[in-house]
């Protein structure tokens, strides 16, 4: 009943994501603009930048609605972009959708960066522009190269994907294959060497270094379990601009700030670079330079300049809590009609962490988890460094979680040393519902708790001693 349309014309539409699209029934789509002659017609919508392209972000897991648009409003907020989006509602052939977030693909145009096509095949032009993809290899037309894979092997012998986004796997010329691949080959054998700390030939002439630091301290800030190793993009303008690889723009934290079950992504304490040490059996890993770069001292005193300074502007408690209030407000109605139609508020949907059984819960969920959060990393920052072995001990998984009352909840942990713990369960009052002495050998070990048909939410604590290792939730439904 709108007295107009932002754009009223033809579209190309397809299901997107390599995870979202089939585990989902409310579907993420890709979708490009279109003028008569089925071309890519570029439109501005809702005041964004004009292109063709666009994605329309589907909530489901992510039951606050907004940790995507969330996370790219504070990135946007420290680097040079971040998509841009717009919540919306989505009716499809007639039928109501839900909840969507229209967002800003990842486009060449958006970022600034000079064009790269096929007549760009030497000299400064063959420098520039490139966007580079880290992520899951999810195919391309038979016969054509998605991109590269690291030299290096990982932990368990896994390998970085590097694949081709800007151009196109199909349009990308063996030259600037050769000349992007080489880059970030060169850029990983500095990586290996003694000298990758080094102002001159060290990793400083390949990346932007405040492109790293701004990067990496947006996933630490929403401890995204995908971080660093999927969804992570890269990218180069010509020698002549800008010389070097800028990390960014930030991708896809549907299942971050709290919102992930496994591999620590509920945890509001550790690092989310050290994903290798928590989740060693995952076959998509971070990339081992992330960790050599945590080693130097010279980046880890910019990083923690620069999270200070964060927090008296862009990363201030007040202001993120006022941009969640702000995105919440204008979703009060939409919400309500979200949730009609998916009706999913008091079920466990993959990943989550916690279910709270209300939207006010949810935010209240994710209000708490980002301040203990940040409170976690204000300590941290300090002593930032490299940890190369597990914490001892460190939960590698909790499953399952939540759990039917007659379940049993799996703890799965390790221990690099002959040592006895204590696992304490209190539920919300506070009352100890078990506890369990822990003495075993070095190695992978597993407890188990039923409990005695208790319902609802629980705390799980691990103790040394007197000391509190490791703590966390869990759900008995």
């Amino acid at each position: 009943t709108d007295s107009a349309n932002v754009y009223f014309g033809k579209i190309g539409i397809e299901t997107r994501g390599s995870t979202s699209q089939f585990l989902s029934p409310k579907k993420p789509f890709s979708i490009e603009l279109r003028d008569a002659a089925g071309n890519g017609k570029d439109v501005g919508l809702f005041g964004l930048t004009k292109e063709a392209d666009w994605a329309l972000i589907a909530p489901y897991a992510d039951k606050s609605l907004i940790r995507d648009a969330l996370t790219y409003q504070l990135a946007a907020s420290i680097m040079p972009y971040a998509p841009h989006t717009r919540f919306c509602e989505l009716v499809q052939n007639g039928q109501y959708q839900g909840v969507y977030v229209l967002t800003e693909t990842v486009k060449r145009k958006r970022l600034g960066i000079s064009k790269a096509d096929s007549t760009m095949l030497s000299g400064d032009a063959l420098t520039g522009g490139y966007i580079i993809k880290i992520d899951k290899n999810t195919g391309n037309p038979a016969g054509i190269s998605d991109g590269f894979m690291s030299q290096y092997t990982e932990i368990r012998g896994q390998k970085t994907a590097y694949l081709y986004h800007y151009p196109k796997p199909e349009d990308i010329k063996p030259p600037q294959v050769n000349y992007i691949k080489t880059f970030i080959r060169d850029f990983e054998n500095t990586m290996k060497s003694d000298n990758f700390s080094n102002d001159t030939v060290g990793y400083a002439k390949y990346f932007d270094v405040n492109s790293l630091i701004d990067f990496f301290l947006i996933n630490e800030l929403t401890r995204n379990v995908d971080g660093y190793r999927l969804s992570t993009y890269m990218y180069k303008d010509k020698n002549s601009l800008t010389p070097t690889l800028k990390m960014g723009p930030v991708w896809d934290f549907n299942i971050a700030l709290g919102n992930a079950n496994y591999c620590g992504g509920e945890k509001t304490s550790g690092w989310a670079y050290n994903f290798s040490n928590i989740c060693p059996d995952d076959g998509y890993q971070v990339p081992f330079w992330w960790t050599k770069l945590i080693s130097d001292k010279k980046f880890n005193r910019k990083v923690k300049a620069r999270w200070q300074a964060l927090r008296q502007t862009a990363f201030k408690t007040d202001r993120i809590m006022g941009i969640i209030d702000s995105m919440t407000n204008l979703l009060n109605a939409p919400q309500a009609r979200n949730f009609r139609t998916w009706n999913t508020l008091n079920q466990w949907i993959w990943p989550n962490a916690t279910v709270t059984g209300s939207y006010n819960g949810e935010i209240s969920y994710l209000k708490t988890w980002l301040t203990e959060r940040i409170r976690w990393i204000d300590g941290a920052i300090e002593t930032l460094q490299v940890s190369e072995h597990p914490k001892n001990p460190l939960y590698t998984d909790i499953f399952p979680n939540p759990s039917y009352t007659l379940q049993d909840v799996q703890f799965a942990y390790y221990l690099n040393a002959d040592i006895s713990m204590t696992l304490r369960i209190f539920n919300t009052c506070g009352q100890l519902v078990n506890e369990q002495k822990i003495t075993q050998q070095q190695g992978d070990n597993t407890l188990f708790w039923r409990g005695n048909g208790e319902k609802g939410l629980f705390i799980y604590q691990l103790w040394k001693d007197n000391d509190l290792w490791e703590r966390g939730k869990l759900v008995k439904y």
